[in-house]
């Protein structure tokens, strides 16, 4: 078993260089029935300028949240210690803890969901430029 293993890098190896010289013999441009008008390229790149943008936009937006819940967190950590009993301190922290928790879950969710729309979005556009 182990000489199987040992050698999938070689065969790794010899497929990604049989895969390369394929890809440099067949660079030949496409037949007149396969290529695509100026017009559908062009309504393409507007709707991968579109997908892409709204990607960032979502990262943005996550990161941004992500980082005020981080700063929320920290502050009432900080707050939390300086309560006078132990039982106080545990539930500020417990709390501030639970919080960051539902806020960072929530964070994901949204990030997901705009992803998600956005490549909706786009498959849409793709096929009405056709």
């Amino acid at each position: 078993m182990r000489k199987f293993f040992a050698a999938l890098p070689m065969i790794g190896l010899i497929l990604g260089a049989v895969a390369i010289a394929t890809e440099i013999r067949t660079n030949d441009p496409l037949p007149a029935g396969q290529q695509l008008s100026g017009a559908v390229v062009s309504c393409i790149k507007d709707a991968v300028d579109k997908k892409e943008t709204a990607l960032i936009s979502a990262a943005v937006t996550y990161q941004n949240g992500y980082i005020a819940a981080l700063t929320a967190k920290k502050t009432a950590m900080l707050a939390a210690l300086d309560k006078t009993t132990k039982k106080e301190i545990k539930l500020t922290l417990v709390a501030a803890s639970k919080t960051y928790k539902t806020t960072n879950n929530t964070l994901k969710k949204t990030l997901r969901y705009l992803q998600k729309t956005a490549k909706s979005a786009y498959k849409t556009e793709v096929k009405a430029c056709k």
